[in-house]
């Protein structure tokens, strides 16, 4: 399950690093997916325990609605999310972007 994230206030330090970004903006949905899975990859292989996952809020498309977000959200809970060790993700940035915990690494296990 995931959770909503509110922005952190830009006032505060934060001596971590800030995860790496996957930027889906503009990607039909199978090569959307496809990416991801071989960013994902790579982040584990790395030992990196979040990836930032930027999908948009939606407002770029003709139904102004979130289309790509909800899609990649329901991979990243399935078995792919799994087999590349997605252990949770939650909103951040107003819906635009998920951060993506990652088993195995620093932050995510």
């Amino acid at each position: 399950m995931y959770r909503v994230r509110h922005s952190r206030n830009p006032d505060e330090e934060d001596p971590e690093e800030p995860p790496p970004e996957v930027d889906l903006h503009g990607r039909r949905p199978e090569d959307a997916l496809r990416h991801l899975a071989r960013e994902l990859h790579g982040a584990r292989l790395r030992r990196i325990g979040e990836v930032l996952v930027i999908t948009g809020q939606g407002f770029g498309n003709a139904l102004h609605k979130p289309i790509l977000r909800g899609m990649v959200e329901k991979w990243l809970l399935g078995p792919d999310g799994a087999r590349l060790g997605v252990v949770g993700f939650e909103r951040t940035s107003r819906g635009g972007a998920l951060l993506v915990r990652l088993a195995g690494s620093g932050a995510g296990g």
